[in-house]
């Protein structure tokens, strides 16, 4: 557990459910937040390169002062970022995993020919 801006908890748990939701599901999980909470939630967020994206959602619910008081210029900036974001309710980059894929016969083939 570590502590947002305000010195609010923030469980992994709470991060990880963020990291993979939707922009719709982002938006249900921090609309019990106030206006302060979800400023600095987004600011933790956004400090970490991971979550980026997920700050970006969060910020898109807050207003601008809520964003400043808890960054300052970075806030601004994640604020007018956040205006600029689609709408479109589609998971945020990264938080579905690629699926990957094992070589196949004939590239094997071609491998083993090539150790012979």
């Amino acid at each position: 557990m570590t502590n947002d801006a305000n010195g609010g908890p923030i469980t992994e748990e709470f991060i990880g459910l963020l990291h993979r939701c939707s922009k719709h599901g982002i938006d249900k999980l921090v609309s019990n937040l106030s206006q302060s909470h979800r400023g600095s939630l987004a600011m933790f967020c956004y400090g970490r390169a991971h979550l980026h994206d997920v700050a970006l959602a969060i910020a898109a619910t807050c207003n601008l002062d809520s964003l400043v008081v808890a960054g300052g210029k970075a806030g601004y900036f994640l604020f007018e970022q956040s205006r600029e974001r689609p709408n479109a309710d589609e998971p945020l980059p990264g938080s579905r995993r690629a699926k990957i894929s094992l070589a196949t016969n004939a590239s094997r083939r071609l491998l083993d020919a090539v150790n012979v």
